[in-house]
Order: structure tokens, then C-alpha cells, then sequence
């Protein structure tokens, strides 16, 4: 017999299935201070600010999801020594593997820049610490670090996108999987890549925070 193949898909999370995806309560309750339930948060900003999330899932299974928000909505935000732009949206988590995550992500920007959104940060770990994206994985994917800062015995880097520039979406794009097309894309700018380079050298252990 044939082994079943499954095909993944990526939807929008809505505060009833909330529930069913793994670990996203512990994520809202880390980026809210405990103030809100995964069901309790997406009902609340599907009403007031629309989609902020996808999952992606194989077989009913639920192999990652990205979080994401108005700062005003993460309150948890506001602990981080890091200067969060409040008119940016939040990238707060994207999980699974690393295919996962870049499908994620790219999904997450096509439906922030049909909406007009211009600017994404994301308070990331540089350690990997749980409920962070990992700041090599978004620097690795096109991101540009803006402040490095230590908070509870780690360290912490601000990032962004520019979705409003098509340099650096299309240097995002080309880092994603499937080499996904976004509008308007052209070549990076010189520099850009040792500019990021010559940041994640500065991240390497034994180097001074």
C-alpha cells in the first residue's frame, strides 16, 4: 500500500479554532502578560483589526503558526529594553521548522502589504529563546536589525521590513521558500548583505554584547 500524502495548507486562525493549535496559548499569554487566552485574543483583533495569524497544516496536524499584531496588542512587548515603532506591526512569533516559518512569514506579508501596512519589527532572541523568532532566522531571511539590547540574561535584537521598499521585500523573497514573487521586486542594494553579515559576526559567542 501507497503511504498517504498529505497536502499542507496555510489559513488564516480565527478565534474558534484557536484552540486547536499547540502551543499558542503559551505564546499569546508570553506577548500579553498573561492577559488573554488564545481564543479571547483572536476574537478580539479579528473584530477590531483583522487577521493576526496563519497556521500551517498537513493532515489536520498543525505544523507551525506566526502571531502577529499592533504593538498596542502585545503588551508584553513594552518589557524589552528596545524602542518598538508604534505605528509598525509586530511579528510576535513564527513557529515550526524552518520551511515552515519561511512559508509563514511570506504569508503574513502578502496580507499586511494587500492591507498597506509599511514597516513589520519583531523583538527577536538571540538565543532561541521560546516565544521569540530566532534573530539569525530573520536575519538569514532578508530582516534588518535596527538595536541589539540585554534583558533577563539574554540578549535581544529589534528587527524590520520594509514592505514599502521593494529592496528589501525582494531580498526577503528570494531567502523564502519557493522563491516567492512579490510586486515591484528588484535587485538588493550593495552593502546590504555584509551589513548584516558584519551584525550576526558581532552575535557570536565570546564577542562583547
Amino acid at each position: 500500500m501507497k503511504p498517504t500524502s498529505f497536502v499542507s495548507t496555510v489559513g488564516e486562525i480565527s478565534a474558534t479554532d484557536a484552540v486547536g493549535v499547540p502551543d499558542l496559548d503559551r505564546v499569546i499569554s508570553h506577548w500579553t502578560d498573561e492577559g488573554y487566552s488564545a481564543e479571547g485574543w483572536f476574537h478580539e483583533l479579528n473584530d477590531r483589526w483583522g487577521t493576526a495569524g496563519f497556521a500551517l497544516r498537513r493532515g489536520g496536524e498543525v505544523q507551525g503558526f506566526v502571531l502577529y499584531a499592533p504593538p498596542e496588542h502585545l503588551a508584553g512587548a513594552a518589557r524589552y529594553p528596545l524602542a518598538v515603532d508604534e505605528e509598525a506591526v509586530l511579528l510576535a512569533y513564527a513557529g515550526g521548522d524552518a520551511r515552515t516559518r519561511r512559508r509563514l512569514l511570506v504569508r503574513m506579508l502578502r496580507d499586511l502589504r494587500q492591507r498597506g501596512v509599511g514597516r513589520v519589527q519583531a523583538i527577536a532572541s538571540d538565543r532561541g529563546v521560546s516565544n521569540h523568532v530566532p534573530t539569525s532566522f530573520l536575519l538569514e531571511s532578508g530582516w534588518q536589525p535596527l538595536h541589539r539590547a540585554p534583558y533577563r540574561s539574554s540578549y535581544y535584537t529589534l528587527a524590520h521590513i520594509d514592505l514599502k521598499s521593494a529592496v528589501e521585500v525582494g531580498e526577503l523573497a528570494r531567502a523564502l521558500v519557493g522563491r516567492v514573487k512579490l510586486p515591484g521586486i528588484q535587485s538588493p542594494v550593495p552593502g546590504t548583505l555584509a551589513r548584516r553579515s558584519a551584525f550576526q559576526e558581532e552575535q557570536r559567542p565570546g564577542k562583547p554584547g
